[in-house]
């Protein structure tokens, strides 16, 4: 879903956003990895799902200052990542979009997220301006036009020749 909204607006996904999986799932990645090149794959830890999960997510808010997260839709495991992240970047803006439902409703709770608009805007580019007090004037380094969509080695960097 990233990678098509990307490739829709001429984002530059690979400047904007990093991915993190765990080994532990690498029988059932999605085809779509093989498209992005900015993935960090974590190892699996001892065959159990929960350390190879947990693993990951160390490393990756590790790894990364972060000055906001999104936490949308989202299963247990979602709350985890919302406690951790707390603990790790305590500085860090909490972003629950709560209009998706699922666990991102536990984590506005743990977060105090009060905003109407995160319970009813699915305008989700206004509410991450508004949130993550994004202009809607930055530039965004959408690709030149010449080059392909679907080749994503080939995506433009600020200082990559042309």
């Amino acid at each position: 879903m990233i990678l098509e909204v990307a490739e829709a607006i001429g984002v530059d996904y690979g400047r904007w956003v990093h991915l993190y999986q765990s080994n532990f799932f690498e029988d059932i990645f999605p085809e779509d990895n093989t498209r992005f090149s900015n993935v960090t794959f974590t190892n699996e830890i001892d065959r159990d799902r929960d350390l190879s999960l947990m693993h990951m997510r160390e490393r990756m808010f590790r790894e990364v200052r972060y000055g906001a997260a999104v936490f949308i839709g989202g299963m247990g495991g979602l709350i985890d990542e919302y406690e951790l992240f707390r603990k790790q970047q305590p500085r860090a803006k909490v972003v629950p979009v709560i209009s998706t439902g699922g666990a991102a409703l536990e984590v506005a709770r743990a977060a105090g997220a009060e905003d109407r608009d995160l319970v009813e805007d699915r305008d989700y580019v206004a509410l991450f301006h508004r949130h993550l007090d994004i202009s809607v004037r930055e530039k965004r380094y959408a690709r030149p036009e010449n080059q392909p969509a679907a080749v994503s080695d080939r995506y433009w960097r600020p200082g990559d020749r042309q």
